[in-house]
């Protein structure tokens, strides 16, 4: 006879279109216990490629990760250079409290300094909103979700001095605090259900070496993060294979499911934008991809992706039901 408490967590989703806002906000907590008793190196895990893009204005200054040309352009012809940068710079457009609402859990962090402002700062093309409103709405969330986990990834560094590394490693303990939860020895004891015996709620990669100095950021070997780096949608897909079929099953894997505009590619579409020329003819690949695949040893992991709202978080819903598929194997 089936056990049906074994189906807790499953059994509101009848689908990946049918799901409601609440499943997603709280689908971590509803998970069937013995998907929780895994390493969540092999649940299947939404993320959002550059999280904080919608903080950035088109007024704002052409940030430090553009080339120097590009810096110029925005400096000495702002009013027509910025209007594309902005264009082809933002990838999210929803708060981050509606991102972790809508099931997105990793989320992917890049900042920056200003030459005459040492306050740190969300960027992307171009600079963003400085970090620590948003850091602290993170923390509130997860206090208000406290069996939920997410994955903070700090993914570069620009204008960084040590003294800055020291401000922003300092800003992250003081806002997240007890919710750090340090670097194991082995993935095999980080589960949902040890993480939320020890009230631990945030694992923060950091990738730069200063990590080694401290046991709650997670260095960057840890978790591969591979980029596709191309506009061409059977390249991304053949590319998220091969990374796939060599992954290792003794860390995290990042799988980013995005297509990349170089400077030709945005040259040749300057009144186009990322969602409209790539983002819309990149989302039915992903999703057809993530249906094909499945989480666990040897599958996906953390799956990323540009405008994770769109069609009301199916990339999110698409994601969260693979661990579905786990659960089968498990209770075949």
């Amino acid at each position: 006879m089936e056990n049906k408490s074994q189906n807790v967590g499953f059994d509101s989703f009848q689908g990946t279109t049918d799901r409601k806002s609440g499943d997603l906000e709280y689908w971590m907590t509803r998970l069937p216990e013995p998907l929780k008793s895994l390493s969540i190196i092999y649940l299947a895990i939404p993320g959002s490629h550059n999280t904080m893009t919608y903080t950035i204005n088109r007024r704002n200054d052409v940030g430090p990760d553009e080339p120097r040309y590009v810096k110029a352009l925005g400096r000495y012809v702002s009013f027509l250079s910025k209007p594309v940068i902005y264009n082809w710079s933002i990838t999210q457009q929803k708060h981050v409290k509606d991102q972790l609402d809508g099931g997105i859990r990793y989320l992917d962090l890049r900042v920056a300094t200003k030459p005459t402002d040492k306050r740190i700062y969300f960027v992307h093309g171009l600079y963003g909103s400085r970090i620590y409103e948003p850091l602290q709405e993170i923390a509130q969330w997860l206090s208000s979700h406290n069996k939920e986990i997410v994955i903070l990834d700090f993914q570069h560094f620009y204008l960084f001095t040590e003294e800055d590394h020291r401000h922003l490693i300092d800003t992250i303990f003081r806002t997240f605090r007890t919710k750090l939860c340090p670097v194991m020895s082995t993935f095999n004891f980080l589960t949902l259900n040890r993480l939320n015996a020890e009230d631990h709620q945030v694992i923060l990669i950091y990738r730069n070496i200063y990590a080694q100095n401290y046991s709650t950021l997670w260095p960057s070997g840890l978790w591969r993060t591979p980029w596709p780096n191309t506009v061409n949608v059977n390249q991304l897909i053949n590319f998220l294979d091969t990374e796939l079929k060599a992954r290792s099953v003794k860390i995290g894997l990042v799988s980013q499911c995005l297509l990349t505009p170089d400077v030709s590619y945005v040259l040749k579409h300057l009144c186009g934008t990322l969602q409209r020329d790539l983002v819309q003819s990149c989302q039915k690949a992903i999703i057809s991809w993530i249906n094909g695949k499945k989480p666990g040893e040897g599958g996906f992991n953390i799956v990323i992706a540009d405008f994770v709202d769109d069609n009301n978080f199916l990339f999110s819903k698409t994601v969260i039901d693979s661990n579905r598929k786990l659960f089968n194997q498990y209770h075949a």
